[in-house]
């Protein structure tokens, strides 16, 4: 887990009510439009005229942006950790540099509130379930924070508590949050995000329901028992008799960050990310479930006992046989620059639209292809000095600006192609030397 000595942390209460969450964002819109008004004639006076654009992305508003949805936490949050995670090259570049602080800057509840989660979970006797607990929180993130603590028989336990009112504001909260990017002007007006926001929805329904949570931890350690490097894992057990639908106990594991790991031990830059983009193609192409957030922050590093910590399992998303086995094909295809072949696949997939495809079909298959140069690249792919990311980004201006001409892929392939992309992301950061081409050879015949 996170040491939170490393980073000074804030405290500030969750407001907990749809009312006050709501007022939140309306004052933050207020302030917005404030310092739009202030900062325009201010340059005015000096002789310049700023873009509309220029002032609504001026530092000021971009801060309080962030710092508002830091301090609501939940979905707020979450959203926008997703928009910068899977339309961060869509964005201006202000805009995705702020959502990117929100991986991490979360926000902590002060004491008076955790005790009432914890009266609210446990009964007013709450301190008696436990030998010892720490109010002093290890990590925090958009849902919950975790605090270390441990049992009368001695175990030691990671406890994730859930911030009051995340989940029955969902809905309103991601609501709130787009209405106000996209008429603050925050968010470009062509970017189609609708898929991803009724998705974050679902997802976060599930992410906030930690019983769920500790099902798919079972069962997906269960699963990855199939794994062949699963002795190099480290996955926490589960102390269900104290687990809630909104407290989390599971065993707490000594662990790094991977930036840390791999600076102490270098050969680490080159094994993690090996470790983890293997791991993904069996979890896609064998198990057929896939933990889909990338955030760095899901992973740790024991370096005692020379293992990957996996943290997170509230993310974990299955795919049918029929979904596996054409994303499969798709990849394939692309992988060897089969054009005919992964239209058929893609096509299949649900990646075009009959009505208006044409646009943009040669710009999508291509994009495709590119993002798989790791793959059919012999030897170690040199994440560090790749210039791919910036390749894409490219191939993606040309899509048209006609929202007509573009049909959002299915969701299933937006968090697929969300994970892919972090882990290619966390190997260029970490400079990591990989040969995904054999990796990826072991998987290109379907068990």
């Amino acid at each position: 887990m996170t040491d939170t000595h490393s980073k000074p942390r804030r405290a500030a209460a969750v407001p907990s009510s749809r009312f006050s969450r709501m007022a939140s964002l309306t004052g933050l819109a207020g302030r917005v439009a404030g310092n739009l008004v202030t900062e325009g004639s201010k340059q005015w006076m000096q002789g310049r005229r700023p873009a509309l654009s220029e002032l609504l992305l001026s530092r000021k508003n971009l801060e309080q942006v962030a710092d508002k949805l830091a301090r609501m936490r939940g979905a707020a949050m979450k959203l926008g950790q997703l928009i910068s995670m899977d339309s961060g090259a869509l964005l201006p570049p202000e805009l995705a540099a702020v959502l990117e602080r929100l991986r991490d800057d979360a926000v902590i509840m002060p004491a008076a509130q955790l005790v009432g989660v914890l009266e609210s979970n446990w009964g007013s006797d709450w301190d008696q379930r436990l030998a010892q607990f720490s109010f002093d929180p290890v990590a925090a993130a958009s849902i919950g924070q975790v605090h270390k603590g441990r049992t009368h028989g001695g175990r030691e336990l990671a406890i994730k508590i859930q911030y009051p009112g995340v989940r029955r504001s969902i809905d309103s909260d991601i609501d709130n949050v787009v209405s106000l990017l996209r008429l603050s002007g925050l968010l470009p007006r062509e970017l189609d995000i609708d898929p991803l926001v009724a998705e974050a929805k679902q997802q976060l329904r599930l992410e906030t329901d930690y019983l769920h949570e500790q099902q798919q931890l079972l069962a997906y350690d269960a699963a990855l028992l199939g794994f062949r490097h699963y002795d190099a894992l480290a996955l926490p057990g589960v102390d269900t008799e104290l687990s809630t639908e909104q407290i989390l106990c599971m065993d707490f594991i000594e662990g790094v960050s991977l930036k840390q790991a791999a600076a102490e031990q270098p050969a680490l830059k080159d094994h993690i990310p090996a470790l983890l983009l293997e791991l993904f193609f069996c979890e896609l192409f064998q198990l057929h479930c896939v933990q889909t957030d990338p955030n760095p922050a899901n992973y740790q590093y024991n370096l005692q006992q020379d293992r990957l910590v996996l943290l997170d399992f509230g993310a974990v998303r299955r795919f049918s046989i029929d979904f596996v086995l054409q994303y499969h094909h798709a990849i394939c295809a692309a992988t060897d620059r089969n054009q005919t072949e992964l239209a058929q696949a893609l096509e299949t997939l649900g990646f075009f639209s009959q009505r208006h495809d044409a646009a943009n079909r040669q710009v999508v298959l291509d994009i495709f292809m590119e993002a798989t140069e790791p793959l059919r690249t012999p030897g170690a792919y040199d994440f560090g000095n790749s210039d791919l990311a910036q390749r894409i980004h490219q191939r993606g201006m040309a899509i048209s600006s006609d929202p007509d001409a573009w049909h959002t892929p299915p969701a299933d392939v937006l968090f697929l192609h969300r994970k892919m992309g972090g882990l290619f992301m966390l190997a260029s950061q970490l400079g990591a030397n990989v040969d995904v081409h054999v990796i990826f050879n072991r998987y290109r015949e379907l068990s």
